[in-house]
């Protein structure tokens, strides 16, 4: 529950599932979380092994965040508690 507890990180790892995505995309995406929110929380994954921080270029700085073999382990988990949560919605 420390690696992905919290408001956020499970919606940012899903969020990566597919392709790297840029900092401003990914809060955008996230809606409700402030940008110093994601960067707090990208740092704590990133410290964790769960996301990889990507420099893409220095002029203007351009920053992705991709989910590493690790964070891609807790997508099963993550699809089962959807799966859990849409059926008790019903």
């Amino acid at each position: 529950m420390r690696l992905l507890g919290g408001k956020w990180k499970a919606s940012i790892l899903w969020h990566l599932k597919d392709e790297p995505v840029r900092f401003n995309d990914l809060a955008r995406q996230l809606g409700g979380a402030s940008k110093k929110m994601v960067n707090q929380r990208l740092k704590e994954m990133e410290q964790a092994g769960l996301v990889e921080r990507q420099v893409r270029s220095t002029r203007p700085i351009a920053v992705a965040y991709a989910i590493t073999d690790f964070g891609r382990s807790a997508l099963g988990v993550l699809d089962q508690l959807r799966v859990w949560s849409e059926e008790r919605l019903l």
